[in-house]
């Protein structure tokens, strides 16, 4: 069907000279609403928190495959040396023994679908659909690594991640952040950072090097002079410049981990925890289940986070 065959164009060509002549049309009816709306050329993204464990300095490892659990082995020197001749109860004896842990991996699996018609729609848009969704995916992958890294795989009750793992030292903060005195609120993460240092008689590779709050902390201590009559430092720049080997990082994971806010110091170090990630991210081949639509297949295989020392990272709840 055709506009001719629905309106005659020359009296509408008509209508139109002689409308701008004589008078401004001020009714609905000739002048369609969509004519006079703007579309802003500039396509907006949502936005969302930032996803802090992918930048936690924590060690992914993408050993394992296909296989259904994964084994940690530490090997630990026991023993020592004896005065000569004082043998009993195997005295004097150096071994090596063994502690193991046990991860269940899972395997995690998304798909998209679309037609042509969708892709031409969008591309009227200036839409690219398909890039698009395959960001989507990435996104989605990042959003899964991070949920689990810092709190554990949901499915299983047992899995527990950075600021719920129930082998670290924990302990109750005296008060929220908001209600200590601005040198009680540098004392509260220094007090943290060397606690968990003392824990570990400040071994290299078992000190803290992290420290991870919630973004309300955060928000607190860059906004807080530690002390006027000295300076205009922050408690957080104070903290940086006391502790220049440790970063300072937050997560909205961190405001409720089992009801509580949560704060931890912990080191990275590969010989204290590892993500255990045995299959990465991988896309499918884009399939075609009928002529005119379109779908590809996403998967990865995750174990979660894998601690070795308990002492490695303590824990501060209730900030």
């Amino acid at each position: 069907m055709l506009i001719k065959d629905l309106y005659n164009i020359d009296s509408f060509k008509s209508f139109e000279k002689k409308a701008k002549t004589h008078f401004a049309d001020a009714s609905a009816g000739v002048v369609l609403s969509r004519n006079l709306t703007g579309v802003d050329p500039k396509l907006f993204q949502k936005l969302y928190p930032e996803l802090s464990f992918l930048n936690s300095g924590i060690f992914i490892d993408n050993s394992g495959g296909a296989v259904q659990r994964i084994q940690s082995l530490r090997i630990i020197t026991e023993g020592n040396f004896t005065n000569s001749g004082d043998v009993s109860g195997n005295k004097g004896k150096i071994s090596q023994t063994a502690e193991d842990s046990f991860l269940k991996v899972i395997e995690r699996e998304a798909f998209s679908d679309w037609s042509d018609t969708q892709v031409q729609q969008a591309a009227l848009q200036n839409i690219p659909l398909v890039s698009n969704l395959f960001q989507g995916h990435d996104r989605k992958f990042k959003e899964n690594i991070d949920e689990i890294g810092f709190t554990g795989i949901p499915e299983y009750a047992s899995s527990t991640g950075l600021l719920n793992y129930g082998g670290f030292t924990s302990s109750a903060a005296a008060g929220a952040i908001i209600a200590l005195t601005d040198q009680e609120k540098y004392d509260v993460i220094s007090n943290l950072i060397i606690a968990q240092r003392n824990a570990v008689n400040n071994t290299p590779g078992y000190a803290a090097n992290n420290v991870i709050m919630p973004i309300r902390v955060m928000n607190v201590l860059q906004s807080t002079i530690l002390n006027s009559a000295n300076g205009s430092f922050s408690v957080l720049k104070a903290l940086q410049s006391n502790y220049p080997e440790v970063t300072f990082s937050t997560t909205f994971r961190a405001e409720s981990v089992g009801g509580t806010s949560v704060t931890v110091a912990y080191s990275s170090n590969e010989n204290v925890m590892k993500m255990r990630i045995p299959q990465r991210l991988t896309i499918g081949e884009v399939t075609k289940p009928t002529s005119f639509d379109y779908r590809f297949d996403s998967k990865f295989r995750i174990a979660g986070l894998d601690i070795l020392e308990d002492l490695a990272g303590r824990l501060l709840t209730g900030l």
